[in-house]
């Protein structure tokens, strides 16, 4: 369904100067919003929506507004998961659909829209490192240098940032999975009984952990299926195809992470985002992880040298959009 881009009451904004903006991280199953005070990044009434309550996106903006009871609003970034290029923008893992000309007019208030994966590489400087858990010895150096961020949640972002601070807009988690053992040639072998094209988001998202865990099993001639809530759990219980499923998410993570490396020439590092791998941590296999990162034949050194991180950060998107917010029309993205 389209956005009929229904006006947001915000006539609080004509009775005296705007003093907050609204930022807003929109997935595929929640939609979190914050506001910030002007000049500040201290994110203020935190509000997650799920995004299935609400036919469209205005519903959910117009809600929060009147929850929080904002003073004027003098701008609004919004993160969502899909692309951003065009006018009409379609989340493929969520219902709402909207064009961001017509939310524009009708909110009467300065609007970015942004990539949720830019808004996540946008919040990478922003980081402290009690925000970050390292994998390996290595640490960005202070030269600018090209970073990426990759994160599993409900689909896989992809996005990188260049030494002069642009953005390059990536759909990297839709390349296809390339197996590097015979385990995983078994793997991909039983997944094209489902996929037609298997990618890498099919493994490395929440669908990825239920699909990991029904193809071990199946390799084992068992038809079985669960939730990716629910293989985590039955890893921590010790089931043997929940802990199959997380030690491949873990080797293919870590496969995928050095190819976005390689890929976007990401030598001030890679940071692991997204809502699915900091709740893994005490189950996920970081040593097989930095391993796969490292494991580039020919490129070896270069990756072992290349930091890797994963984000611990509670609101990296938010974060991100106050980042946007701040640049404002200077945020660039190029296009690859």
């Amino acid at each position: 369904m389209v956005d009929n881009g229904a006006p947001v009451d915000n006539e609080k904004t004509t009775a005296m100067s705007p003093t907050v903006q609204i930022v807003a991280d929109i997935g595929g199953t929640n939609a979190r919003f914050a506001y910030v005070e002007l000049g500040s990044a201290k994110l203020q009434r935190l509000e997650v929506f799920p995004c299935a309550d609400f036919p469209f996106l205005t519903d959910a903006l117009s809600a929060y507004i009147n929850a929080a009871q904002l003073p004027p609003v003098s701008g609004i970034c919004l993160a969502v998961a899909g692309t951003v290029a065009a006018d009409l923008i379609d989340l493929p893992n969520n219902h709402w659909c909207f064009s961001r000309a017509e939310l524009q007019r009708n909110l009467a208030i300065p609007l970015q829209v942004i990539n949720d994966f830019d808004a996540q590489i946008l919040a990478i400087d922003l980081l402290t490192d009690t925000e970050l858990t390292w994998l390996g010895p290595s640490r960005p150096s202070a030269a600018a240098q090209v970073k990426a961020v990759l994160g599993p949640g409900t689909g896989l972002g992809v996005s990188a940032m260049l030494e002069n601070g642009n953005i390059v807009p990536s759909e990297g988690g839709h390349i296809a999975f390339a197996p590097v053992d015979e385990h995983e040639l078994r793997l991909l072998e039983v997944l094209w009984q489902r996929y037609e094209r298997v990618s890498v988001e099919r493994l490395l998202s929440g669908m990825g952990l239920a699909n990991l865990y029904w193809a071990n099993a199946k390799l084992d001639g068992q038809e079985r299926e669960l939730p990716a809530a629910e293989v985590s759990a039955g890893a921590r219980a010790g089931d043997k195809y929940c802990v199959a499923a997380i030690r491949d998410f873990s080797a293919i993570l870590g496969s995928v992470a050095g190819d976005s490396a390689l890929g976007l020439g990401a030598t001030g590092g890679v940071y692991i985002s997204g809502g699915i791998v900091p709740r893994l941590m005490d189950i996920l296999d970081q040593e097989l992880l930095r391993q796969r990162f490292d494991n580039k034949g020919r490129f070896g050194a270069m990756m072992e040298a290349t930091p890797l991180a994963i984000v611990q950060a509670e609101q990296p998107g938010l974060l991100g959009c106050v980042e946007g917010l701040r640049r404002g029309q200077g945020l660039v993205q190029t296009l690859v």
